[in-house]
């Protein structure tokens, strides 16, 4: 008999052809892969996968039992959405994440929504995730919704093209700075013009400092924080400007602040990830159509105060 765990390792590994990817998609360790690998060879009882170079190749052997888990991981999800589903009228429970900003904005109006209309709601259980951990638990059904972003620059992960994605809404990227400085005023700035500021910033900062390389300049970081107060706070006092997204600015604005628009940057994307057998859960619909109406309302207010400049 085999383990759905084993077949789940045997199906990333032969998308990603090696066990350092199918761990990082997994959210396991490489020697933990290697271990479901042989497990299911043992239980095969003939060769999966051969060496090649530092990827490894599934044997024809290999190739036909990830094409057959492919078909049970599906059905064993439809299964859980099934049952999902016709516990929907008695509250069935939905698993949601939902990355920083979202959480404090789009969640709460979702969870609103939910318990004002007709019948009983669905239970949603929230975690705070960022996405990449996110879609981890999305691919192994520890989690059933994602709330997601990414940038319209950017092409979906590997590992992400495998889920349902709905859109919700898009969001920009601003500059937080003091009212009083001199760039404040500006309906868009330029990123380059920045180069001679001092930072505030979080510790997770590839795309900045890519934006930074790329505008010809190092950036002055002079801390590093991650707490939305904390970071505005220290802008407002002088330390240094800092970045940050409509939504995040949404949640709270410091009053001595001003957010001014990057010019010519990427939108951020936010959607809804769930795997083929969450899709057709009734409970999973209809947190879906609250967060889409949450989105929806969200959005109306970030162009409201866009369009009136009192961002």
């Amino acid at each position: 008999m085999f383990d759905a765990r084993q077949l789940l390792t045997l199906a990333q590994v032969a998308r990603t052809g090696s066990y350092t990817a199918a761990a990082n998609v997994l959210g396991y360790t490489q020697p933990a892969v290697s271990y479901q690998m042989r497990q299911l060879e043992r239980a095969a009882g003939i060769p999966l996968v051969v060496q090649s170079g530092r990827n490894v190749r599934l044997t024809e052997a290999g190739r036909r039992l990830a094409a057959h888990a492919d078909i049970v991981l599906a059905a064993l999800s439809a299964a859980e959405a099934d049952l999902a589903a016709l516990s929907a009228d008695a509250g069935a429970v939905v698993r949601l994440a939902a990355f920083q900003s979202s959480c404090s904005t789009l969640v709460p109006v979702m969870l609103d929504l939910l318990a004002a209309g007709q019948g009983t709601p669905p239970k949603v259980v929230v975690r705070q995730l960022e996405p990449v951990e996110a879609t981890t638990l999305v691919i192994s059904n520890e989690i059933d919704l994602a709330v997601m972003c990414d940038w319209t620059n950017e092409a979906a992960s590997a590992a992400e093209r495998e889920l349902h994605r709905i859109p919700l809404m898009s969001d920009r990227r601003c500059v937080l700075l003091p009212r009083e400085h001199p760039l404040a005023d500006q309906p868009e700035i330029n990123f380059a013009d920045l180069a001679q500021e001092s930072w505030v910033m979080d510790s997770v900062r590839d795309r900045f400092t890519a934006a930074c390389e790329a505008a010809g300049f190092q950036p002055r970081i002079v801390v590093t924080a991650s707490d939305n107060v904390a970071v505005q706070n220290l802008v407002a006092t002088g330390v240094g400007i800092t970045l940050m997204n409509e939504l995040a600015i949404a949640t709270h604005l410091d009053q001595r602040l001003k957010a001014v628009p990057l010019m010519n940057w990427p939108r951020r994307r936010i959607y809804v990830s769930m795997g083929a057998g969450t899709a057709q859960s009734t409970a999973a619909k209809a947190v879906v159509r609250a967060l889409h109406a949450a989105a929806q309302h969200v959005q109306h207010r970030l162009d409201r105060s866009a369009s009136s400049a009192v961002l």
